[in-house]
């Protein structure tokens, strides 16, 4: 039977793309219609139409790859990139070149398309397929996780329910109170349930103060989180004196039967430690506040964010993240590989690339 790429037509297509999100991803993927119609169709940086294209065998859909455009701040340049995502062979035809045939259509359609560099965080199943193609790796993504209320840990090691309730009220307790006194005294904390435009000052404000990173003005922070269907995520706002010198955006959810929050934006100025602190202990109140036993941040090694993060209660998780491995294919001569290579050139948030799109 003949094959074809095509374009994701939501109505003719979404159907057998779903299937093959859940033969690919399991039951538990995100298969909404509507999350994927903002993510691909309402992306303001496409150019010609969605990037996300599907090998179809007649009316079934085999084989997916696509790029999700955004822009990359590199040095005071601002580029044209795109993440790559949802890399799907069905099981029945694999070993048939079908991973290698869309990622190449991936990169011609976004050369067409102007886009600069493709970045991806690859997992364990397409990290490997990546190498052989030549992709170079330009870093592994680390994750900082720290516990906020203790019970479900307790639980699992102390087995007697009111004597791990009884010591978690004992941790909570204490280290609220530490938190209490470790709070800036001169940086106060709105929470909102949208971005506000005014957070564009603050990019405006800290943004020459990065190497690498995904241009976070309002015009993304609105498409990524304000208009995400699905979600409705939390803004905090730091301020000092009345200026926005910090924001927070937080994805509320249950991981592995715990209430936790992921920091899916932590953005403020890099090399100010009091700052990142600040913002830091703004999120922990916000989870002693919720009930939420735990807050995942990521951030790069850029700045002074991982020193702080580690200083003040935050550890690097012991489990890597799923999709780990920073991958890059330059399409232009706008960039070079030097450039964007090293983890300790990039900021990166939870919220980077699709992996929080399933959470």
């Amino acid at each position: 039977m003949e094959r074809e790429i095509v374009r994701l037509d939501m109505d003719r297509d979404f159907e057998a793309f779903e299937d093959l999100l859940k033969i690919s991803f399991g039951e538990a993927t995100n298969s909404k219609k509507e999350m994927y119609e903002w993510l691909f169709e309402n992306n303001p940086y496409n150019k010609s139409g969605n990037m996300m294209y599907l090998l179809k065998e007649g009316d079934k859909v085999i084989g997916c790859d696509g790029l999700l455009p955004n822009e990359l701040y590199v040095n005071g340049k601002t580029l044209l990139t795109a993440h790559s995502v949802k890399s799907m062979t069905h099981p029945d035809y694999k070993r048939q070149g079908i991973f290698r045939k869309m990622t190449e259509n991936s990169c011609e359609r976004g050369k067409q398309d102007g886009v600069d560099v493709i970045i991806g965080l690859a997992n364990d199943q397409s990290y490997p397929a990546y190498q052989k193609f030549g992709w170079p790796t330009l870093f592994e993504k680390e994750v900082y996780v720290k516990p906020i209320l203790i019970n479900n840990i307790l639980k699992r090691r102390i087995k007697i329910g009111f004597l791990s309730e009884a010591a978690n009220s004992v941790y909570t307790v204490f280290m609220k109170n530490k938190l209490k006194n470790q709070m800036d005294k001169e940086i106060k904390f709105e929470i909102l349930d949208r971005v506000p435009e005014e957070i564009q000052k603050c990019w405006d404000r800290y943004k020459s103060k990065y190497n690498v990173l995904l241009v976070r003005d309002y015009k993304y922070l609105n498409y990524r989180y304000n208009e995400r269907p699905d979600i409705n995520y939390v803004t905090i706002l730091a301020r000092h004196k009345g200026e926005i010198i910090g924001f927070a955006i937080l994805h509320n959810a249950v991981a592995n039967g715990s209430n936790m929050t992921s920091a899916v934006e932590f953005f403020t100025d890099p090399d100010n430690e009091r700052y990142i602190k600040a913002l830091a202990n703004g999120i922990a109140k916000y989870c002693y506040d919720k009930g939420l036993e735990y807050a995942v941040i990521g951030t790069g090694h850029y700045g002074e964010y991982r020193k702080v993060l580690l200083n003040n209660g935050f550890m690097v998780t012991r489990k890597p993240p799923k999709n780990n491995m920073m991958i890059a294919h330059i399409l232009s001569d706008k960039v070079t590989l030097e450039e964007i290579t090293g983890h300790e050139k990039w900021h990166i948030t939870q919220g980077d690339g699709e992996t929080e799109l399933d959470l």
